[in-house]
Order: C-alpha cells, then sequence, then structure tokens
C-alpha cells in the first residue's frame, strides 16, 4: 500500500469525509505533500514520542460537566491514562489519585503514525481546583491544574482569532499575555484559522506549543475555519483535517458541526460557516427558537459583514442573517474572525453609540500577523488595520463588558452591551 493512500485511509477513520481512497490521484497527493513541508531546520520537535503532548480540554457537555482531554503520543503508547487529583497541592498522594482511561484514533503525517488519546472527566465539583497529568507509567506530562467553575455569576472568556500565520514566532506571545493578564477566564474560543495548512504537522506542533498554557487550564471551545480543511486540485474543500478532529471531539450534531453548549446562563452557538449553510441556517433558527438563557453568543470563522476588501460572504447574509435579525434580542455577541483585521459594529439599523451599542454586536479579529486591507462599511462602529489581537469578554445577567488587546498589550478597543 503506498503511503499517501494509508495517510488518508487513517484520515477516514477521524475526519469528515468526502472523498475514498481511491479518488485521491497522486497530483492530489503530491498537493498534500507539498502543503505537509516542515521548515528546514525547525525550532520544535514535532515528531511524536512515548511522552505525550498536545494536552487540550474540550467541554462536551452544559457547564462542562463533562470534559474530554486529549493529547498525542507516538504509536508505541497503545493506551493512556488521565491521572486527576483534588487540590492545589504540590504532592500528589496516590491513594487520592482517579485515572480515567482513554481511548485512541490514528492520523499519519507523511511517514510515520501517531496516536492521539481521549478520556472523559465527569463528576468533577464546581468550584474545586484539580491536578491532572496523562500519559501511563514511565512516560507521563507534567502536572496541570483546572479550576472547575460555577458557571453560575460571571461567564468570562478569551476570544481568540485567526492565528494561521506567525504561529510560534508571532502569536505565541498573545496566548501567554492573555493568560497572563487574564488568569480567571473560565473558557478560551477559537475562531479557525488556527493553523495554513490542514495537514502540516508542524504547523501543529506550533499551535499547540503557542496555546498550551490556555488549552491546559480551561476549556476550549473552537470552530474551523477554511484552512483546517484538506482541499482538492481546484481549491475546493473536501474533508475537515483529521488534526481538528482529534482534537476537538465536540458532540457534535451533525457532520457540518454545529453544536451549542450552554454555561450558567450563556449559550454558546458554535457553527461550521465552511459548508451546508442554509441547513445550518434551519438548525440554528430552531435552536434560538427554544433558548431561554439570558445571552446567546453566536461563535463561526467567516464574517457576515465583512472587514476587508472584497471579501463578502453572501451565503452567511443569505441563510443565516435573517435568523440573527429574527432574534436579535436574544443574542449579544457574534464571535468571527476570518478577514485578518478588526472591526466590530451591529446590524445597520440598530444604535450606533460606539460604547454601549445594541445587541448583537458583530466582532472580527485575527491574532496571527497576516493581514489585509481594510475596509471601512456602514456596519462597523470600529475598525483598525494591520494590528493582531485578544478580546477578554465578561458576561453577567445584564450585561456584556468586552475588552480587545493588542500584541502589545495597549487596549484596542472596549464596550458594553445591557439588557
Amino acid at each position: 500500500m503506498k503511503t499517501g493512500h494509508l495517510f488518508f485511509i487513517l484520515l477516514l477513520l477521524t475526519g469528515s469525509c468526502r472523498l475514498t481512497a481511491q479518488e485521491v490521484s497522486p497530483e492530489l497527493q503530491a498537493k498534500w505533500d507539498k502543503e505537509s513541508s516542515e521548515p528546514q531546520t525547525p525550532l520544535l520537535r514535532y515528531v511524536p514520542s512515548s511522552l505525550p503532548d498536545r494536552i487540550t480540554l474540550v467541554p462536551l457537555s452544559a457547564g462542562a460537566k463533562e470534559i474530554a482531554v486529549t493529547w498525542r503520543t507516538d504509536t508505541t503508547v497503545k493506551s493512556g491514562t488521565v491521572e486527576i487529583i483534588p487540590g492545589n497541592s504540590i504532592t500528589f498522594p496516590k491513594d487520592r489519585r482517579e485515572r480515567i482511561e482513554s481511548t485512541f484514533s490514528v492520523v499519519r503525517y507523511k511517514d510515520y503514525p501517531m496516536h492521539y488519546h481521549k478520556a472523559v472527566l465527569r463528576n468533577l465539583i464546581p468550584g474545586n481546583i484539580y491536578k491532572y497529568r496523562v500519559g501511563n507509567s514511565p512516560q507521563w506530562s507534567a502536572w496541570h491544574t483546572y479550576k472547575h467553575e460555577h458557571f453560575t455569576d460571571t461567564i468570562s472568556l478569551l476570544y481568540f482569532g485567526d492565528t494561521q500565520n506567525g504561529i510560534y514566532n508571532h502569536a505565541a506571545k498573545i496566548y501567554k499575555q492573555a493568560i497572563r493578564k487574564f488568569d480567571r477566564a473560565k473558557l478560551a474560543v477559537y475562531i479557525g484559522d488556527l493553523i495554513n495548512h490542514a495537514n502540516n504537522d508542524y504547523e501543529w506542533t506550533e499551535w499547540h506549543t503557542a496555546t498550551d498554557d490556555v488549552n491546559t487550564s480551561m476549556p476550549v471551545i473552537a470552530t474551523p475555519g477554511n484552512h483546517e480543511y484538506l482541499k482538492d486540485l481546484n481549491g475546493r474543500k473536501v474533508q475537515l483535517s483529521a488534526y481538528w478532529t482529534s482534537t476537538f471531539p465536540f458532540s457534535y450534531t451533525w457532520d457540518a458541526s454545529p453544536f451549542y453548549l450552554d454555561f450558567g446562563f450563556v449559550r454558546f452557538i458554535v457553527l461550521n460557516s465552511n459548508e451546508k449553510l442554509d441547513e445550518q441556517g434551519r438548525w440554528l433558527d430552531s435552536v434560538l427558537n427554544e433558548t431561554t438563557q439570558d445571552w446567546t453568543v453566536l461563535v463561526w470563522h467567516h464574517p457576515v459583514f465583512s472587514g476587508a476588501r472584497n471579501r463578502i460572504n453572501k451565503g452567511l447574509q443569505e441563510n443565516w442573517l435573517p435568523v440573527i435579525e429574527k432574534y436579535r434580542d436574544k443574542i449579544g455577541l457574534v464571535l468571527q474572525g476570518h478577514d485578518h483585521t478588526y472591526a466590530r459594529g451591529g446590524l445597520p439599523e440598530r444604535n450606533k453609540s460606539r460604547t454601549h451599542p445594541s445587541h448583537p454586536v458583530f466582532t472580527v479579529t485575527v491574532t496571527g500577523n497576516k493581514f489585509y486591507d481594510l475596509e471601512t462599511q456602514p456596519w462597523m462602529d470600529v475598525a483598525v488595520p494591520n494590528v493582531s489581537s485578544y478580546q477578554y469578554i465578561e458576561i453577567t445577567k445584564d450585561k456584556i463588558v468586552y475588552k480587545a488587546y493588542s500584541e502589545t498589550d495597549h487596549l484596542l478597543d472596549e464596550f458594553e452591551i445591557r439588557k
């Protein structure tokens, strides 16, 4: 069996497929191989080993009552375990450790396969601090700290835009600034295009290394961008990367991958803006119709209203915008990326107060160092070109407080939304 075919068959085990192995032509495989090239002098170790890496916390149910822990090893590791212990002690008595066994899926990069492990944490007590590590004797990760939040009074989150370029040499410092400044954040939201090439293992190494402090300390919500897709020779998206589905095993509703998670009085609705927009629009309508939470936050990659020149997304405006307008009073924020600029604003006919806008507020942001030309448009209240940023958001029952910070930690934008 050829390596290229084995690579794709293993993707079939973990990804959302559109092609069979027989449909992967030599030309298409050559394209994917070229996109998978790593630097001649890599800065980071990227080949998997028996030592766990790429550890990520992923919420699977309301209030993060179930949390998946995912990580990567080489294929010599046939089983994996999470050891978890309550408390913030620097000692870890064995008789207090709970052990949760993992399952694994196989992903292949060029000439080597790897195992992606998943274990599910349950019955965590809100308000408790836990220490945990992953692996198996003798190869364990470091101990990490996780506080299982109540999600009752204030829902706080960090929101990051596209990374894609300058992942380790630029965006890494932004992720670290964010978690240092706002270590009280309870969730992280990634808006897609984490990497530039969907099946480039080195780029995924850069991203996981850059975000490690965030991903190991709080539950992560993520939506795929167009760069998380494998593409055919015509640039058509054919499959969501196995790196994505193995890292983020959300409880997807169906294969286009929309889902929602309730954290106390806030409902996060996450859609995939890459495909099946009409079907997802109908699904969004049904979910918003029955939503009773005080606030709803919508999350997807492509913006409804563009922030850059010549990047209008007609499919979203035709299929999702009418739903947003219908349920506008239920929606606080629409978090987006893709346009590699910073912008925020609202529906054209709504109140345009700069500091206390009417909801919903639409935002577009980028965390990496690739930028597009900004084009000022009527929907915008604030627009800033050529800036990398991260956002900190606090939500209470009566208001949303939003702050955006530049890569130099300068306050770029802030506003409040009130009920």
